[in-house]
């Protein structure tokens, strides 16, 4: 009986997990530096304002090599005062169309406020990009 209970807790549990956007994107928005510090460069420029806001650039360079099932190339993590504030996810090549299926395939999920797919003028790159709505141009 208890082993039983425990199974559909751990299943409930794990199912919660896969209905949160961050399960895959694994970096969530409002983060703090220091959960990944030891895994990130700082990248040129050092800082920069947006929208009113201090952005500090770093890459990083950890154990996460995949994201949506697909290598990534680059990982960008854009911090102000400390907390996350927006993700980009580098892949290379044109993957915008296998990105969109990707995301759509992911019913009853919320997706973060603002998300954008990318694909960067020399085709190299495909970029998923997601941040906080304080970054957002038209702010109300």
């Amino acid at each position: 009986m208890i082993n039983n209970h425990l199974r559909g807790g751990f299943f409930y549990t794990l199912t919660l997990m896969k209905n949160n956007i961050y399960y895959y994107l694994i970096f969530k928005l409002d983060s703090e530096y220091t959960e990944y510090e030891f895994d990130l460069i700082s990248i040129p420029p050092y800082e920069f304002i947006e929208n009113g806001l201090s952005l500090e650039p770093y890459e990083y360079f950890g154990q996460i090599h995949e994201v949506l099932e697909l290598r990534i190339k680059h990982i960008l993590l854009y911090f102000n005062a400390d907390v996350l504030m927006r993700v980009e996810f580098l892949y290379p090549g044109d993957i915008l169309d296998f990105l969109k299926q990707k995301l759509e395939e992911m019913q009853d999920i919320e997706l973060p406020e603002y998300m954008m797919l990318i694909l960067r003028k020399d085709k190299k790159f495909s970029v998923l990009m997601y941040q906080n709505k304080l970054l957002q141009n038209n702010l109300n």
